[in-house]
């Protein structure tokens, strides 16, 4: 009986193992690779770059954009096919499957412009692809004369209570708003539950617009509006692009686009 060949690693360079999107991103993304005879292999890279030339990676899968300088310079020199996810860096070293965050955004005050709400607030966590987002609704919201109330940056969103405390910062501004977006799952789930606490009627007194990439926010919260794109689907295509590069069907500076659909229920 014939040896099954060995499978090759693919090196999973991400910030957060536990964030639930990116997670599922990877699971579909592995499932799609290893009947190709590919696995990925994580670990501490941001740390420890010169190990990736001992791991001998076939390629890279990057959750975020590829800031990093070391590391980018310790990919470069492996000269392998690197696809960098969710959100691109400004000049990615190889190919990107992307969700259009500026584009979530506009499309999130397009929303709430259309159900007329005239002072808005924003609600975001500091990353990347949440910045993305902000800055995309923010833009939009000055564009078709929506009222920017406020503009709250909740500095790190793991947990429902940071979710909680971002509400509350949007509370101590002391602005009068009837709409408020969030750009992340547990914001927009924290949000409708403060709001009930402070017997606020949701849409009547405020409306809720939030985002979610696993579809978590509205089964938290019955009845949340939700933008957001389907981090399975994601991680699917960064595998295809993954394997299409490593048999050389498609060459460096792809860009994969995995638009964001709105979710209408009647929190707006």
């Amino acid at each position: 009986m014939s040896a099954l060949p060995p499978l090759r690693p693919i090196t999973l360079i991400a910030p957060r193992l536990d964030w639930a999107p990116a997670a599922r991103a990877i699971q579909a993304c592995a499932e799609l690779l290893m009947p190709a005879g590919y696995y990925l292999a994580a670990g501490p890279w941001r740390e420890a770059q010169a190990r990736l030339g001992e791991l001998r990676p076939a390629a890279a899968l990057v959750i975020g954009p590829l800031d990093d300088p070391a590391l980018r310079a310790a990919l470069a020199t492996l000269e392998i096919p690197i696809v960098e996810t969710w959100i691109a860096s400004a000049q990615p070293l190889d190919s990107a499957v992307v969700v259009d965050n500026a584009e979530a955004g506009r499309m999130a005050a397009r929303h709430l412009a259309a159900k007329r709400h005239a002072r808005v607030a924003c609600v975001s966590a500091d990353t990347p692809w949440e910045r993305a987002r902000r800055e995309g609704f923010i833009s939009s919201a000055a564009a078709l004369g929506l009222e920017l109330a406020a503009d709250i940056v909740q500095p790190e969103v793991q947990h429902m209570n940071d979710g909680r405390m971002a509400f509350l910062r949007l509370l101590t501004t002391n602005t009068i708003f009837d709409a408020v977006f969030c750009t992340a799952d547990l914001l927009a789930a924290a949000s409708v539950s403060e709001a009930h606490n402070r017997d606020l009627h949701v849409p009547q007194d405020l409306a809720v617009l939030g985002y979610s990439d696993d579809g978590s926010a509205a089964q938290w919260a019955q009845g949340l509006t939700t933008l957001g794109a389907d981090a399975a689907i994601l991680g699917q295509r960064a595998g295809q692009l993954l394997l299409d590069r490593l048999d050389g069907e498609r060459g460096t500076g792809e860009r994969v686009v995995v638009e964001a659909v709105l979710e209408e229920r009647l929190s707006t």
